[in-house]
C-alpha cells in the first residue's frame, strides 16, 4: 500500500471510530481528492476490513458494523 493510500485508510478507520459513518465527501474534503479516488479508497478499505464497515444504500454512506 502506498503512503498516501495508507494515510487515507487510517483516516477512514479513525473517522468511523468516532462518527460511526463516513462517505466520499468526508475523504474528498480532507485530502482534496477526486470522487473516483474516494470511492476506490472506501471500497479497498471495506475489502480489507469486511467486519468494520458496510454500505447503507438508503443513506448512501458507509456505517460502522455493530
Amino acid at each position: 500500500m502506498r503512503y498516501f493510500e495508507k494515510q487515507r485508510h487510517e483516516f477512514i478507520a479513525e473517522f468511523i471510530k468516532f462518527h460511526g459513518k463516513i462517505n466520499r465527501a468526508d475523504i474528498m474534503q480532507k485530502f482534496g481528492i477526486s470522487m473516483p479516488q474516494a470511492s476506490t479508497d472506501l471500497s479497498k478499505f471495506q475489502k480489507a476490513n469486511p467486519k468494520a464497515i458496510k454500505y447503507n444504500t438508503r443513506t448512501k454512506q458507509y456505517e460502522r458494523v455493530k
